[in-house]
């Protein structure tokens, strides 16, 4: 375990104990005067002729989210969020008459589903693998790629119970068998290293609003080279465009790369925060923030009954968050918050989450507070 001691200067903590980072990490210390340059400053000083700095600012949005995902530049679109850049995704689609099914878990965060029981109308149907083991085995997913499934969403790890799924096998599985794979990886991204090119995915959907500490409205599209070039995106705008400043009415071209799915014109505030703050989590480094985080949750687990753990807890299987069971989670959470650990709950458990600027004293925090809860 890393000491974070010299870490924590590098964010704005609130008073207490955060271990909220699975709901919105804590903002990096510079993030402000960030904006002040890259945003407000570009608009003071030019106003309408801001646009090719701030132009700069989604360029390099796209760039740090190519090193976090080990991909290319040209492959990253931002989003608002993982929900639009889905719709965006699979209305973009080729219709296939003979393949019609969206496989995805009933326990992915429930956005996924209300886009793909959308997706009804463009002829698609989802059909969820249920709750429990079976979406972490490859022979569950199999049993359902078959030649009438169209796309397959398949989280990273689960929100919940944080079980991690075996992404690069299950993406692999699709493209042998012709389905179009889309990886949700907005609970992981900035605390379990990403490598797209150890996957064989066609698709992945992230924000930066959790572990990569950039704030709300910051999502990520990464698509493959052969998907962006099958992609026809219906919601379109002039920034999808070959050519944006063309301004041809009656001519439209898609943009050659994955900013055929950014639309119409794009916000610049989320990206300016998100690009500063993915930058220093890169400095820190995603496999140092991994190690920290996985050895805090060890010694968290290593200080409860087994009884008491609702998550995933083997360490090869789960992902960044915990879920520990109380007998009442309202009781249980005003007792945390009343000892000034920050904590959320979920199907009746607490859930916490450790970041880079956690360290033992906030897990003793938190388990004193649990056992007095338990009193």
């Amino acid at each position: 375990m890393y000491s974070s001691a010299a870490v924590k200067d590098h964010f704005t903590l609130p008073a207490g104990h955060y271990l909220l980072s699975h709901s919105v990490g804590c903002a990096p210390r510079g993030l402000q005067s960030a904006l002040e340059k890259d945003w407000f400053g570009p608009w003071q000083r030019s106003g309408g002729e801001a646009w090719p700095e701030w132009l700069a600012v989604l360029a390099r949005f796209r760039e740090v989210i190519a090193t976090l995902l080990g991909g290319e530049a040209a492959c990253v679109c931002p989003q608002v969020n993982v929900s639009s850049g889905l719709v965006k995704l699979l209305h973009g689609l080729a219709p296939d008459t003979r393949r019609r099914r969206i496989v995805l878990c009933e326990e992915d965060f429930p956005s996924l589903g209300f886009v793909a029981a959308a997706a009804r109308r463009a002829g698609l149907e989802p059909d969820f693998i249920p709750r429990g083991p079976e979406p972490q085995r490859i022979d569950g997913w199999a049993r359902r790629l078959d030649a009438s499934c169209r796309v397959a969403i398949i989280t990273h790890a689960f929100s919940n119970r944080s079980a991690r799924l075996p992404v690069r096998e299950i993406t692999a599985l699709c493209r042998e068998r012709g389905v179009v794979s889309v990886v949700d990886v907005a609970q992981t991204a900035g605390a379990i290293p990403i490598d797209v090119t150890q996957w064989s995915a066609d698709f992945v959907l992230g924000s930066c609003i959790k572990f990569l500490c950039g704030g709300p409205g910051a999502g990520f599209l990464w698509a493959s080279r052969e998907a962006i070039a099958a992609s026809r995106p219906l919601d379109v705008g002039w920034f999808s465009h070959a050519d944006p400043g063309e301004f041809d009415i009656r001519r439209f071209r898609f943009a050659d790369d994955a900013l055929r799915f950014l639309g119409g014109t794009p916000s610049i505030v989320p990206f300016a925060a998100a690009a500063f703050s993915v930058a220093v989590l890169l400095r820190i480094g995603i496999g140092r923030i991994h190690e920290h985080n996985q050895a805090l949750i060890g010694y968290l687990l290593d200080s409860l009954p087994a009884a008491d753990i609702a998550s995933e807890p083997d360490a090869g299987r789960r992902g960044n968050t915990l879920l520990l069971r109380v007998a009442d989670a309202d009781r249980a959470l005003a007792r945390l918050r009343a000892a000034g650990v920050f904590a959320d709950q979920r199907e009746g458990c607490l859930r916490v989450s450790p970041h880079i600027y956690n360290d033992r004293a906030d897990i003793d925090a938190l388990l004193a507070a649990v056992r007095l809860a338990h009193a």
